[in-house]
């Protein structure tokens, strides 16, 4: 009596694993290491998943060790597929295993998501017809949006049903927020 307590607030986590997708080569450190952290942070499984399990090397030189290669992925086991942006992220634009992945998640209203210029890749696979995202303003990627028919949005995050796109690493933590926010909900 007359002592105070400490109660300690139980954050709640979900329980849903997401797939990210990192470039081998040039991936974004941030664009990566942010949203990864906090959604860790907040109780969801994430799967580093890149063309080999090789080591691979940001634009800025952090070294992320893949879990699994895209061909032994079984992405059906997962609530999300993120694709993580930087210049090495062209290497997945023309990837029709990624484009098959991004269709599946689309057609099921599970999230799909790209920051950087990793949303042509999305763009590309064909789901964003005549919906609305946004990436890194680049003349090429812009172009990519246009033969797509998606319009372009001049914001730090878009999100259109399943689908959250991001500007860059600026946009680092406001895409995080909005992927748990969408997980949160679905």
């Amino acid at each position: 009596c007359g002592q105070k307590k400490e109660v300690k607030k139980e954050e709640v986590k979900i329980e849903k694993k997401l797939i990210f997708l990192i470039a081998p080569k040039d991936f974004r450190d941030e664009e990566f290491k942010i949203p990864y952290d906090y959604l860790k942070s907040a109780g969801i499984k994430i799967t580093v998943v890149s063309q080999e399990t090789t080591e691979a090397v940001g634009m800025l030189g952090m070294k992320v060790k893949p879990d699994i290669s895209l061909e032994n992925l079984n992405y059906k086991d997962y609530d999300g597929f993120v694709l993580i942006g930087g210049s090495g992220s062209v290497f997945y634009w023309n990837n029709r295993k990624v484009w098959e992945i991004c269709q599946y998640f689309n057609e099921r209203n599970k999230l799909l998501a790209g920051i950087c210029l990793a949303p042509i890749t999305i763009v590309k696979s064909g789901v964003l017809n005549e919906r609305e995202a946004t990436c890194f303003k680049d003349k090429r990627a812009l172009e990519e949006f246009k033969n797509a028919n998606v319009r372009y949005v001049d914001k730090d995050v878009v999100v259109d049903g399943n689908v959250i796109t991001a500007n860059g690493p600026e946009a680092a933590e406001k895409f995080a927020k909005a992927i748990l926010e969408y997980l949160k909900k679905h």
